[in-house]
């Protein structure tokens, strides 16, 4: 689970240790924690997830629906506008798919 990972590490190695041989991901992903101004969260879920699968969101209907807009909104400046509008909308036409009768009706 990318959100509920460890949001607190900031730091692997020793005093001695040289940090090159950490993976830049790695590097990355303990970069986001030690910044206090983003979400470490956010981003690493934007990271590791290029679609979002929006079905455990289904059994609320479109009631989930203004939670995730609010989310992407929330999300805004830790990517690229036009991807996470592409996201957003995507994620979007996954539930008008799944519930079309909801949409129409």
């Amino acid at each position: 689970n990318t959100y509920l990972s460890n949001h607190t590490l900031e730091w692997v190695g020793s005093l001695f240790y040289d940090d090159s041989d950490i993976p830049p991901d790695i590097r990355q992903y303990i970069a986001w924690n030690k910044d206090q101004h983003i979400d470490a969260a956010v981003r690493k879920i934007l990271t590791s997830h290029s679609h979002f699968d929006m079905k455990p969101f289904f059994q609320w209907k479109l009631k989930f629906l203004p939670v995730m807009v609010a989310w992407f909104e929330r999300a805004q400046g830790n990517e690229s506008e036009e991807s996470l509008e592409s996201r957003k909308l995507s994620s979007m036409y996954d539930f008008v798919c799944a519930m079309p009768m909801s949409v129409v009706g």
